[in-house]
This record gives C-alpha cells, sequence and structure tokens, in this order.
C-alpha cells in the first residue's frame, strides 16, 4: 500500500530573502501562483510582497523579519509551493501546519480560500503591529527540562516543544536577550529566530479583541484533505473562528501531532516550508522502527530535486518542478484557420492516408490531393475550396501526430476554420461528418459578397473600440481578436476602406485590408448563419473526450451547445486572445500547431508576452459547465417541485452563480452587483475601479462633477482598468440644463464610454436618445448591434415605461432634422428600448420616491413583460433591484422578488474609498436605520423632488425643509419677515443674501442670470439652493465648523449595514473596502439563499 503523504507549513522563522527565487524563475506553474497571490496582497497594502522578497540588493542571510512582509510572504510560498505539487500529480492525504503555517495548511485542505487565507495572514500582521510591543523568541537547542530554570521560566513563556531536545521561548526583547546570555554561560546552543514579536505568548494579547473581531467576519469550510491541528496536536474534522486566533496565541503541538499520526500508519512527510526545519524535527519525532519518510523540497540551498525523484519512483506522477528535466505537461495542440493554405501543403500525407483522401474526394467531387499539391485552375485561394482543403489537411497532420507519438492533447482549439478540426479531434464527429459540414459552410460563406475585412496592428481592444465609436464606424465589427495588439475588423468592403486613414491617424502601426469577398464573422454573415443551422439539424454530435475551447465564448464546449456554437462562429468574434490567456492559466501548458504551416506560432508568442494568464475560479466553471441549458436565466431558478415527486439535485448555489447570468455577461461581471453612483463623485474613480478590478460594476458619480474633472475621471478608470474590466458613468437628468447634459454626453462619445446610469429622468431627453443612436448599426439581415448600453435608474412605472419604449418620434426626427444622428441610427433606435436594463429604486439614500420594493419590483417586472411582449424585443430587459440594501436578508428578498442583479449605495459611502469626508464617514459609521429624514433635492428644489439624507447629529434635514416651506409659501425674500431672514442668514447661509448672490453671479451663465432676475421667487430660490450646494461641500471637505449643516445622502441600508457588521472589524469604516463589502455581501446572501431554500422544501 502506498503511504499517505503529509504536507507540513512552517511559520515565522523559517524565512529568508530570496526563498524560493529558483523556483519562481524556472517554474511557471510556481510563477503562476505567487504572482496571483501577489496582486491579491497588493490590493490589500498596496505594497508588492515580491518586490520585497525578490529585492536585487538582498541577500538570503540579511535580516528579514518585518511581520506585514513576512507573514505574506511565508504564505505565498508555501501555498504556491502546495499547489504547484498538487497540480503536477504529488496530493497530500494530510496537511499539518506550525504556527503561521497552520493558514496555508488550511487554505489547503480548503478550510478557507487562498484570498481568506491570505487576508487574515495580512489582517494579523496589521493588528500586531498596531496594538503589540516588539518582542522576540528564541530556539534551545536543549531538553525541555533547561526551561525549568527559574531565569527562563520567569522571564519568558515557552511555546513549543519540537522535538526533545528542541524548544522555543517568547518574550520581550530584554528578556529574550537576558535568557540567551544564560544559555549560552551554561554553553547550551540557542539561536534567535527572525521574527518580531513575541508569537504564542502573553505580549500578543492586546491584538486579541481586533483579531477576533476580524475573524469572526469570515466563514470557516469542513477540510476536503485530512487537516492535523498544530494546536491540538490531532486531526481535527472543522474549526471555529476563534482557530485562528489559537493558531498564533497557544502553544505550537506539532511534537505530539506527529507522535499521534506515528501510532497511526508510516506516512511520507513533505515539508512545503522555505528551509526545510520541520522535515529536521519530523526525522528526530519517528519512532526507531518506523517506515515513514521525510523529505524538503526547499531550502536556503536551493530546490533538492532529489525529492522529486524518489517520489516519482514511488509510483508518483512526474512533476513540473525543474526546468530541463523530465515532466508532465499539459499539451494544446491548435489547429490553424484560413490564410495558412499554400500550394503543396500535405506532401506525402494523402499516400499515408490513401483511404482517407479517397473519401474526401467522393465527398467533395474533385481530387484534394490535387487541389492541394498542384492547384491547377486557381482555386487554392477560393474560400469554398480552401476551406476543405485545409480542414482535411489539419486532419491529416492530426492524425500523422497521434500515429506517431501514441498520445492525444489534454486541450484543442482551432481558429475559425481549424475549431473543426478540434472538434473532429475531441470526438465530436468522424473526418467524413465534419467534411460535410465544412464544405456547406465554404459554400455559404463564398457567396457572401460586398464585405471586406482588415487586419489593424498597434492599437489595442479598448482603443479600437474609441475610433469606431468617435467616428461613427458602428457599422463595422471586430471580427477576430489575434492578438492584444492585432485585431481584425470585419464590414461592408466601402467602410473598411474609408477607415483606413481614420485609424492610421489614431497611431494604428499598420492598418492591412485582406484580399477577402466577405465579411466573416461579424453581422454581415447573419444570413449564411441560418441557413447553415437548418443545414446542421440533420447531423447529430458524439460525446467531447478532449476540451474543445471554443472561438465563441473561449471557454470550453459544452456538449449540448455544439451546434448552437459552430453555428453563431459565423457572425462572432473569434477570442483568440482570450482562449490562449485561458489556456495559460490552466497552469503549465505546452502549444503545439497541427497544420500545414506555423501561422498561429507568432500569434502565440505575441499574447504570452503581451497577455496574462486567465486564471479561472474552478468551482464557478464547474458550475457553469453543469449549467448547459440556461442562458439568460433570470433571477434565482425554481427549487420548489410537484408536491409528490423527489426532489432533483439541483445547480449548487455560489456567490458568483445567484443573479441573471446574461447580464454578467454583456457587462462583464463575475457578480450580480452593482455599486451605483453617488453625487458629486462620491462614488470616486477609485471606487469604480476597484468594484472594476473585483468582477463588479461601479458608476462613477458625475453629478455635480465638472466636465473637466469628468474628464479626467474618464482617463484614470480607463487607465487602471485592463482587459474590458467593467466600468460605467452616471448621467444625471439636469432638466434646467440641456446644454450640461449634451457637453457631458459629448464627453462620454469622445471617451468611447459603453455604459451609462441615467438617473432622475421623467422622460427621455435629445441628449440621452443621441448617445443611444451613436451605438446602434443595422445589418443586412436587419439585426441590431447596440454598442452604448443604457441601465435606467427607475422609481415610478410611468418613467420606466418610457424606458422600456423605444425612443420619441419627436426626438428622432428633431435629431435627424439637425444631423446629429444618422437614417440608419434613427431606423434603429425606433426598434429598441431607450434602457437595456432597469434598476428599480425603491426608497434610499439620495434621490428617492420612498417606494416599498415589494410593490414596486412585481409591478416593474410585470410592466417589462408587457412591453417586451407589445414591441416584440428579441432580447430580454434585465431588472435589478436598488434601495435598502444593506445586508444579506435585504439582498436575499430583493432576488426572491425576482432582481436579476441587485444595486447598492448608501453602504459604499462609508468605505476608504468613497469620495467624500473621514468626517462624514465618522457620522455614517454610527448611524442606524432610523436616524434618516427627508429634505428638498438642491437639484429639484423647485418642483419639490425629495431627497433622503443623515439626520442623526446634523441640522440640516431641518433647515432645508424650512428653507422649501418658506419657498412655497412667499414669493420673494422680501416678503419674508425680518427675524426668519436674519435668522437664515447668520444661522444657514453664515452670509448675507447679497453675498449668497454674489457668488451665484460668478458662476452662472448670462442665460441663467436672466431667467433668475426675472422673477423675485427664483432669485429666492437660487440663493436657497447655494444652501444645498454649500452643505454639500462641507460634507465632503470635512469642515468642522459647519458640521451640523452637512447634507449627507444616506438610507436605512447603511444603518442596517451598520447593525450586522458589529463587534468585527468592519465596524469601523476604515476596515470597510468597496469591493470586499460586495464580495462578502454576495457570499453571504448565497449562504442564507441556501438556508431559506432548504427551510421552504423541507
Amino acid at each position: 500500500m502506498e503511504k499517505p503523504i503529509v504536507f507540513m507549513f512552517s511559520g515565522q522563522g523559517s524565512q529568508y530573502f530570496q526563498m524560493g527565487k529558483e523556483l519562481f524563475d524556472q517554474n511557471p506553474r510556481f510563477r503562476r501562483w505567487m504572482l496571483q497571490l501577489d496582486r491579491i496582497s497588493s490590493s490589500i497594502t498596496g505594497q508588492s510582497v515580491l518586490e520585497i522578497l525578490y529585492d536585487p540588493t538582498k541577500a538570503k542571510g540579511d535580516r528579514f523579519n518585518q511581520t506585514k512582509h513576512t507573514h505574506p510572504a511565508i504564505f505565498m510560498l508555501e501555498y504556491a509551493l502546495a499547489k504547484t505539487l498538487i497540480e503536477s500529480g504529488i496530493r497530500p492525504a494530510y496537511v499539518l501546519g506550525s504556527s503561521l503555517g497552520e493558514f496555508a495548511a488550511a487554505a489547503v485542505a480548503g478550510i478557507l480560500d487562498a484570498e481568506q487565507a491570505l487576508t487574515a495572514v495580512l489582517k494579523q500582521a496589521e493588528v500586531f503591529e498596531s496594538t503589540c510591543v516588539p518582542g522576540g523568541m528564541l530556539a534551545v537547542l536543549a531538553e525541555p527540562a533547561v526551561y525549568e530554570n527559574s531565569i527562563l521560566k520567569n522571564e519568558t513563556e515557552l511555546v513549543g516543544v519540537n522535538y526533545h531536545s528542541h524548544f522555543v521561548i517568547s518574550g520581550g526583547m530584554v528578556q529574550i536577550q537576558a535568557a540567551e546570555r544564560f544559555l549560552r554561560e551554561q554553553n547550551i546552543i540557542s539561536q534567535q529566530l527572525p521574527v518580531s514579536f513575541a508569537f504564542h505568548s502573553s505580549l500578543i494579547d492586546p491584538a486579541e479583541l481586533d483579531y477576533k473581531a476580524f475573524l469572526f467576519t469570515q466563514r470557516q469550510k469542513q477540510p476536503t484533505i485530512s487537516f492535523v491541528s498544530g494546536v491540538k496536536g490531532r486531526v481535527i474534522s472543522e474549526v471555529d473562528s476563534d482557530y485562528f486566533w489559537n493558531v498564533v496565541r497557544q502553544p505550537i503541538c506539532f511534537f505530539e501531532a506527529l507522535q499521534a499520526m506515528e501510532q497511526e500508519s508510516d506516512y511520507i512527510y513533505l515539508d512545503i516550508s522555505p528551509s526545510g526545519v520541520l522535515s529536521n524535527f519530523a526525522k528526530r519525532i519517528i519512532r526507531s522502527d518506523s517506515q515513514s519518510e521525510c523529505y524538503s523540497i526547499l531550502s536556503s540551498y536551493g530546490v533538492q530535486l532529489e525529492v522529486i525523484e524518489r517520489l516519482q519512483c514511488a509510483g508518483k506522477e512526474k512533476n513540473m518542478l525543474s526546468k530541463g528535466r523530465k515532466k508532465k505537461k499539459m499539451t494544446t495542440f491548435l489547429f490553424p484557420g484560413q490564410g495558412s493554405q499554400h500550394k503543396g501543403m500535405g506532401e506525402a500525407l494523402f499516400d499515408e492516408f490513401a483511404e482517407i483522401t479517397s473519401k474526401a474526394d467522393d465527398i467533395l467531387g474533385y481530387s484534394i490531393k490535387e487541389l492541394c499539391l498542384e492547384d491547377p485552375n486557381k482555386q487554392l485561394g477560393s474560400t469554398d475550396y480552401t476551406q476543405p482543403a485545409l480542414y482535411t489537411v489539419n486532419t491529416l497532420s492530426y492524425l500523422k501526430r497521434v500515429k506517431e507519438t501514441g498520445q492525444k492533447p489534454d486541450f484543442v482549439a482551432g481558429h475559425s476554420l481549424g475549431e473543426y478540426n478540434a472538434l473532429f479531434a475531441a470526438g465530436a464527429f468522424d473526418f467524413e461528418t465534419g467534411l460535410r459540414i465544412v464544405k456547406k459552410r465554404g459554400e455559404l460563406m463564398a457567396k457572401a459578397t460586398g464585405g471586406g475585412m482588415a487586419a489593424v496592428m498597434g492599437l489595442r481592444e479598448e482603443q479600437i473600440n474609441a475610433v469606431l465609436q468617435q467616428n461613427g464606424l458602428t457599422s463595422i465589427d471586430i471580427a477576430n481578436y489575434n492578438s492584444p495588439s492585432q485585431i481584425v475588423l470585419s464590414g461592408r468592403k466601402e467602410e473598411i476602406v474609408q477607415a483606413q486613414p481614420v485609424f492610421e491617424a489614431a497611431g494604428a502601426v499598420m492598418y492591412i485590408i485582406l484580399n477577402v469577398s466577405g465579411a466573416f464573422h461579424s453581422r454581415y454573415m447573419e444570413q449564411a448563419k441560418q441557413e447553415f443551422g437548418h443545414f446542421l439539424e440533420q447531423f447529430s454530435f458524439g460525446a467531447l473526450s478532449i476540451p474543445v475551447i471554443s472561438n465563441v465564448t473561449a471557454r470550453p464546449y459544452k456538449q449540448c451547445d455544439i451546434k448552437q456554437n459552430v453555428m453563431k462562429q459565423i457572425t462572432s468574434s473569434v477570442k483568440w486572445t482570450e482562449t490562449i490567456r485561458y489556456l495559460m492559466g490552466k497552469g503549465e501548458m505546452e502549444f503545439e500547431e497541427i497544420g500545414p504551416k506555423d501561422v498561429l506560432k507568432k500569434l502565440l508568442n505575441t499574447i504570452r508576452r503581451d497577455a496574462t494568464p486567465l486564471v479561472i475560479d474552478e468551482q464557478e466553471e464547474q458550475v457553469n459547465n453543469a449549467d448547459d441549458a440556461q442562458t439568460g436565466v433570470t433571477s434565482i431558478e425554481p427549487v420548489l417541485q410537484a408536491e409528490n415527486q423527489p426532489i432533483s439535485t439541483t445547480r449548487e448555489l455560489t456567490a458568483t452563480s445567484i443573479g441573471n447570468q446574461a447580464f454578467k455577461r454583456d457587462y462583464g461581471l463575475k457578480y450580480a452587483y452593482v455599486v451605483g453612483a453617488m453625487y458629486k463623485g462620491i462614488s470616486s474613480k477609485e471606487l469604480v475601479v476597484k468594484v472594476g478590478k473585483s468582477g463588479m460594476l461601479g458608476f462613477f458619480g458625475s453629478g455635480g462633477v465638472s466636465l473637466d474633472d469628468i474628464e479626467k475621471a474618464i482617463q484614470y478608470i480607463q487607465r487602471e482598468l485592463k482587459d474590458n474590466q467593467p466600468y460605467g458613468m452616471n448621467f444625471l437628468h439636469h432638466p434646467d440644463k440641456p446644454d450640461l447634459e449634451e457637453k457631458t454626453i459629448d464627453l462620454y462619445l469622445k471617451y468611447g464610454v459603453t455604459v451609462i446610469e441615467a438617473s432622475s429622468f421623467m422622460s427621455m431627453t435629445p441628449s440621452l436618445v443621441r448617445y443611444r443612436a451613436k451605438g446602434l448599426s443595422l445589418g443586412i439581415d436587419k439585426t441590431i448591434t447596440i454598442q452604448n448600453k443604457v441601465i435606467a435608474k427607475v422609481s415610478r412605472p410611468e418613467v420606466a415605461a418610457a424606458f422600456l419604449r423605444p425612443a420619441p418620434e419627436r426626438i428622432i426626427e428633431k435629431l435627424l432634422h439637425e444631423r446629429k444622428i444618422t437614417a440608419e441610427e434613427a431606423e434603429c433606435l425606433r426598434k429598441i428600448p431607450m434602457a437595456d436594463d432597469l434598476c428599480v429604486e425603491a426608497d434610499s439614500g439620495g434621490h428617492t420616491d420612498q417606494g416599498s420594493a415589494y410593490a414596486l419590483m412585481p409591478a416593474m417586472i410585470k410592466l417589462r413583460d408587457e412591453m417586451m411582449k407589445q414591441h416584440g424585443y428579441p432580447k430580454t430587459i434585465r431588472v435589478g433591484a436598488a434601495g435598502g440594501i444593506g445586508t444579506p436578508e435585504a439582498a436575499v428578498a430583493a432576488f426572491m422578488l425576482g432582481a436579476d442583479f441587485i444595486v447598492t449605495g448608501s453602504i459604499n459611502q462609508c468605505t476608504v474609498e468613497a469620495g467624500t469626508s473621514d468626517a462624514a464617514k465618522d457620522l455614517l459609521q454610527q448611524a442606524n436605520v432610523q436616524d434618516m429624514d427627508y429634505a428638498p433635492a438642491g437639484d429639484m428644489f423647485e418642483i419639490g423632488a425629495k431627497v433622503q439624507v443623515l439626520k442623526k447629529g446634523l441640522f440640516f434635514p431641518s433647515r432645508a425643509n424650512k428653507l422649501y416651506d418658506l419657498y412655497r409659501q412667499y414669493n420673494s425674500l422680501d416678503e419674508i419677515d425680518e427675524t426668519t431672514k436674519k435668522r437664515i442668514q447668520e444661522k444657514y447661509l453664515k452670509k448675507s443674501f447679497e453675498e449668497v448672490y454674489k457668488e451665484i453671479i460668478a458662476y452662472k451663465t448670462p442665460q441663467e442670470l436672466e431667467k433668475i432676475e426675472r422673477n423675485p421667487k427664483n432669485k429666492m430660490a437660487a440663493i436657497f439652493k447655494w444652501y444645498f450646494a454649500f452643505s454639500n461641500r462641507l460634507a465632503i471637505s470635512g469642515s468642522p465648523e459647519y458640521k451640523v449643516d452637512y447634507q449627507i445622502h444616506c438610507g436605512p441600508a447603511l444603518g442596517a449595514f451598520n447593525q450586522w457588521v458589529q463587534g468585527t472589524a468592519l465596524e469601523n469604516w476604515k476596515n470597510r473596502h468597496v469591493d470586499e463589502i460586495g464580495e462578502f455581501l454576495m457570499k453571504e446572501t448565497t449562504e442564507l439563499l441556501k438556508k431559506r431554500i432548504v427551510s421552504f422544501i423541507g
């Protein structure tokens, strides 16, 4: 029987500069894990651990003891090394951690996920450095009885016995130095450990409350690998939230744990630590007649390769730890598409595979060998001949490769036509069926005329999208994402030609018009796609034996989607860059091109150089694969079944699976979670970037922000977010400032902003319609492509109805007359809704109609269904919920009401990233659900619109309501009594009416001033509204002098959130980060939803 493998993880004291550097330089898999963990750490601390760990000016012998650096460095190395071994086939049956090493052990065992564990390690370092006095630890090479000496026992604490003649003490630096002197006098060897605190001793007790509060927010799972506790000295099946405090506070029981294991069996103990110290301890603990073996992988001398060789001899899979040695890599076969053909391709293959060649001749009606080798009629360049020829040569090349090696690949992918060879290799169909399908495909595509394609070199995807949009080239599609800097366009021939100088002026290194007759992989192939679909109905497809990465999705084919995918491929972009990134993310991957020549090799090298691996959450991928037949599902799938029927196994709910899947795909999201805009840039550019990098959609709060600052925010966001990470901009309705709306839209179109949140609209405006129009184009088959997405924030059914209808005809005609839109854009506008999605806003912070979610959501969903039916829209308009969502209970209620996604607002204002003052955040942190009130909205003062604001400790709500009452009661300032006017000027405005009006004159336009002067009531309103802008500025700046006048938009959701996190680290707003709150809320919502579902079904 094979001996079980035990992975052992050490803690503080085993670290040194440059640990693991050789492995990091040589092993891509280990490097990928280290980089992935470093990104997580950097996002939390703002500093790269790897830059410190691998600082070229630091030698291995330099002291490396600053906890905030050493803590994450040890965890990252141990977890990355463990994952590298596991992925190489060396899998543990047990994990055993010592002190800090228990976090890595817990992560490998699945008790915590990697990000949770690393965050916990970083948090521990932060808490220690802020609450604990410096201390030290001393390793003593003697029997523990030595500790009984009064000097050691009275001045230090015994924190661990590692074996019979090795123990560790902990204490203050003075005490540790005294102990070291005493031991030296006794001729006992000791060594100070490179630590900065007295771990496992009473000196770290000041950290207990803060760290336990943090741990309380973390959810632990049951281990999936047997977990040997270094605290309890035995295998345990579960841990509680206090366990990871005990890991660092209680004595280390490594000795007891190993003794207990040795009584049960023989093992292979594999030390995953940086220095191999636990392997040395284990050798001295195991009994003399034990058959157990002890090995270490790393030491300060380098990587111990002989350990791997011994495990291989013991029957383990070959690993990937040493570059240049025998190792099991994953292999992907890549099949090229059109463009790789050449006269002479195939050569001896046709004779070697004569039977297949004969079958090809019968199906095609001509000699495939003659076409490929001689091409007497110059047909090899024609699509209807090229595609069958390439498919045949690629197939024969593949069969020869398998015949010679006897091995098949781990993955297959093909570029465009090459995907049919990938499907053949995976067993979807036999050669003959594939050839018949390809022959038909080639014939249909060859019929396409009037189209053109061009390769653009030197511009990235976001730059190309911006050029297309800014220049009105919306009828051009992206056909191929060949590499980050090589993208192929497809469209009408004349427009492809006209676009050349535009792209060259925008900085394209090259713009090459391709010699094709059709607009392949674009909307213009829709008719061919439909015909092809009818043709495919006669075929069925076999089970895939090898994962095939789809051009359409850049993810593995799902069995039930083969037919749909090969259809869609004709009109969809070839996501080749993302395909390679996905495969790179699978680990150490060898790519081999199978075909007539190496046309994909250069693209592959470019992608590997310029793009990062796309690491996919394996659990999420499994969930999505299990959900084969579901696309565009709204909200939670039903789990209640007929009364007498057994409940079948349903898709597991995860934080990334709840909500509408199509919504997440359309916006590139990981979670069905949106952070709504907050006025005056409170939802800041930093906030938007933070959530975008975490797979959530955030909107910049552009309301009340100058155009210059909005432009700077867009530039910052676009610079920081890469690879289509999501973001959006708020578009606030200004009924009295249509010019501002127009200029804002000009800015969004200039920078290619493709997602906006339309808020405070009562009806459609020309600027909003123009934005919608500029992203529209009409295909030959009359399908409409929508570039610019609009999420409409609505709280009234009549406003929702306006967004659910096409744009008003009067506005379309006006824009046409003014030549602001084209006739094609106008035609498209008449056939689509004004919004892609609705956000139904119940009572919330800021502008509110004080609606109830329980009444609004069902009504809005019903309205959506009716309007879709009435107008015949082909794509579902999703409905999200906003207002009052600050706890898992509220989020569950929203999803159960039918929400496709949720939107939070108030809870994000009290985070580190929010663009308001610390003083305002201090007030918000203290709020409860009852501490809100309604006040007039400054931007819609005259019509009586309301905003919900913080009331506790503030005079703003009562003062604002007083001003509105005066406005309603009087027609001018002169009509107000002197006592009231004096109070307003002294207490509210802190200035005279005349001084306020001088400020108003300074920033209003002549047209606005003329309107104000026309009527004394208008002038009164302008002066009163100044107070609203003033109170906003006070809150954002944090002015201590006028704190009572802060205007802080907020809803009771924040009060509920504050109560939820009370007693945890999140109670303090300085620990609240907007992305972490979103992920935490979604994860807790999922867990609560599972419980609710269980309670429903019994």
